[in-house]
């Protein structure tokens, strides 16, 4: 998310749904790096409660460090495959 300088609720939305769907699929996702006014935006909105607070981290190595943490994950895909 580190590229990312704006959100709104209709990307939080987006977000959220993309998360649904990985959750469905048996797959969890992972946001890092977020700056100031994304991350004040999914904290006001408690976005922490949907994802896990565990699944929002400061940075990429820390989210791999996580993935490699989530036996559930499963083995490695690529990027936003959904079956």
């Amino acid at each position: 998310m580190r590229n990312m300088t704006a959100l709104d609720a209709t990307g939080l939305r987006a977000i959220q749904d993309f998360a649904d769907a990985l959750q469905a699929s048996g797959r969890t996702l992972l946001l890092c790096g977020a700056p100031p006014q994304p991350a004040r935006l999914m904290a006001e909105a408690e976005f922490h409660r949907h994802v896990g607070d565990e699944n929002i981290l400061s940075n990429v190595e820390a989210a791999l460090k996580r993935a490699e943490e989530d036996p559930d994950q499963g083995p490695p895909r690529r990027p936003f495959e959904l079956d």
